[in-house]
């Protein structure tokens, strides 16, 4: 059975977010984390594609944030393995 993932550094990184002016990506994941879906899984996805966006869209992040970032992304992969790795590719997020 995969390890149970944690919401705790998605509220961490909202939190730094909001504090560093990036009030819409914290708007985002709080809108995730407090919304009503069919799977956790779904969630989870959701929560994995805000940070994409979050990692690609907020610039500069501090070195704090990037740790959360990468933190939030192993959370992911818990339930996505792989997620994330090729969203740097033009056709992809």
């Amino acid at each position: 059975m995969p390890d149970s993932v944690s919401s705790e550094p998605f509220h961490v990184l909202a939190a730094s977010l909001g504090e560093s002016g990036f009030v819409a990506h914290r708007r985002l994941l709080e809108g995730i984390l407090d919304g009503t879906w069919t799977t956790s899984t779904e969630l989870i996805g959701e929560l994995g594609a805000a940070v994409l966006a979050i990692r690609k869209e907020c610039k500069p992040l501090s070195p704090h944030q990037k740790a959360l970032v990468r933190q939030c992304l192993r959370e992911v992969r818990k339930a996505w393995p792989g997620f994330g790795w090729f969203s740097w590719l033009p056709f992809g997020r």
